[in-house]
């Protein structure tokens, strides 16, 4: 009986995993979206000082975009509560952008979670 309950618990959990990860990769899709509607409308990607509150906000620093549109609500937070990540030029894609989580663990490293590429 213990082990039926172990197990249970068990696979409650790898489905809790992989559905966060799925929200993950969903979220920074979404924010992928936002960011190529920012760059076809303003000829730039916002630059790594104005981030991803670029998407919020109209930028005070930097480049001033000449179409600036407000193109989400907020900048979305992962599943395990941290600020979506983003690079600009990217570490992992030098002449485009990272957009990533830094995923459960919350640092930098093996688990982070970045956009996959079709």
């Amino acid at each position: 009986m213990l082990m039926e309950i172990m197990l249970v618990v068990a696979i409650i959990a790898v489905i809790a995993g992989v559905t966060k990860i799925q929200r993950t990769e969903q979220d920074i899709n979404n924010i992928y979206s936002a960011l190529k509607l920012y760059e076809a409308r303003n000829y730039q990607m916002p630059d790594q000082g104005q981030g991803l509150e670029a998407l919020v906000s109209m930028p005070t620093t930097g480049t001033k975009p000449a179409n600036w549109l407000k193109l989400m609500d907020s900048v979305p937070t992962d599943p395990w509560n941290t600020p979506y990540q983003y690079r600009n030029p990217g570490k992992r894609d030098p002449s485009g952008i990272d957009v990533f989580s830094f995923g459960p663990d919350r640092k930098e490293g093996p688990n982070n979670i970045f956009r996959r590429v079709n």
